[in-house]
């Protein structure tokens, strides 16, 4: 705790030389920092009597606890293709080392699991309004692209002019012909158009 505070204060008096928006970036990621921490030893300690009988529990709890913190940050908990660089020293180079490796590789994915089931999933998006998931939810239901002939989805198409050939004709299939134009005329001067 003692160093966290030393960090934030540095951190503050450095970043007072840069701007205010770089300030309360650093405090909100800090501060996200040490709750993600304390969630995932928190977490441990909910679930670690699931792994009693592990060969090499610190390996594994220390990937418990990376997993966990990689969901609450907002990460698919999917893991990582290489282990952290503690894991890269030569003593890690001998097959009791790939054991505790892999140790830690299996614990970051029981980890990543129990946050999800925790409910942490989506604990780093930060909630837009109704209204805008509403106009979200609609740009993406509407169509991207339409042909001038018409819609090629649901297959109703406008009339080819005569003398022309269709350009979305699928040689051996027929379209049934449709009479009635998809696009109406626009009304002239208030009056219907004829």
């Amino acid at each position: 705790m003692k160093y966290t505070a030393v960090r934030l204060m540095l951190v503050t008096m450095i970043a007072g030389l840069s701007g205010c928006t770089t300030i309360c970036d650093e405090v909100i990621e800090t501060d996200m920092g040490i709750r993600n921490r304390v969630l995932a030893q928190k977490a441990w300690g909910h679930w670690s009597w699931c792994y009693d009988e592990l060969e090499h529990p610190f390996h594994f709890a220390r990937g418990f606890r990376a997993g966990y913190r990689n969901v609450l940050e907002g990460g698919s908990g999917c893991q990582p293709t290489l282990p952290p660089q503690w894991y890269w020293k030569p003593c890690f180079q001998t097959p009791e080392g790939r054991c505790k490796t892999y140790a830690w590789f299996d614990g970051y994915s029981h980890g990543a699991l129990a946050a999800k089931q925790d409910g942490y999933g989506d604990l780093g998006e930060i909630p837009i309004s109704p209204t805008a998931r509403t106009n979200l939810q609609l740009a993406r239901s509407q169509p991207t692209q339409q042909s001038i002939y018409g819609d090629v989805e649901t297959g109703s198409y406008l009339p080819v002019p005569s003398g022309e050939e269709d350009p979305l004709a699928v040689p051996g299939l027929s379209l049934p012909n449709q009479t009635e134009p998809l696009i109406s005329p626009p009304a002239v001067r208030g009056r219907p158009y004829e």
